[in-house]
């Protein structure tokens, strides 16, 4: 059988439509799709975890590039071992053209060629990661403010202004489309 998986970062707001249309041409049997963290580990992704109960040996795996299945190298070395050596599947990446397992056992050769390209792929993530940091470093320098905006004190005093009209704790709730804990908590303060 033949296996896709594909991940998006879930804090990058990324789509699967890229990496669908590069795996559109290798006739699947099945795609496995997961919106969450490359530096979350492989053996810990719900969807991963979904893809490695129904592989059997001989099975072949697609991936669009490396970076797919993990972030860093120790853990593309540790979930490729595991996809190769204990369920004996094929790995395929497509963008770094590399096939690792099955009649592509990892001979020297192989093995050196997967530890360089491993390695490009976890540089430039740490590049990505260091662009990203001197980015809202110079933000930040600039007086912008990051991240959400605070709505705690229009909100505070949203729900003080109705609780001294005499409203309920969750009839504010309802009102204001948030939590009676929520509201709770905003009285507890500001006793």
């Amino acid at each position: 059988m033949r296996y896709g998986y594909i991940r998006v970062s879930v804090a990058d707001k990324q789509e699967y439509t890229r990496q669908e249309y590069v795996l559109k041409d290798y006739q699947l049997d099945r795609l496995f799709e997961e919106k969450i963290s490359g530096t979350k580990k492989a053996c810990i992704r719900e969807e991963f975890n979904n893809l490695l109960e129904v592989l059997q040996a001989g099975d072949e795996v697609y991936f669009e590039s490396m970076s797919r299945m993990a972030r860093s190298v120790q853990d593309l070395i540790d979930t490729t071992n595991l996809l190769v050596r204990d369920k004996k599947v094929k790995v395929i990446f497509l963008k770094e053209n590399l096939t690792v397992g099955g009649d592509n056992k990892m001979d020297a050769m192989s093995a050196l060629v997967f530890h360089i390209m491993s390695a490009f792929a976890q540089f430039e993530r740490d590049l990505i990661a260091d662009r990203t940091r001197q980015a809202l470093a110079a933000k930040k320098d600039e007086g912008i403010i990051l991240g959400r905006p605070n709505k705690s004190k229009a909100l505070s005093d949203r729900v003080l202004d109705l609780s001294s009209q005499g409203k309920m704790g969750k009839e504010i709730a309802v009102e204001l489309g948030i939590s009676p804990s929520t509201v709770s908590r905003i009285l507890k303060e500001n006793r």
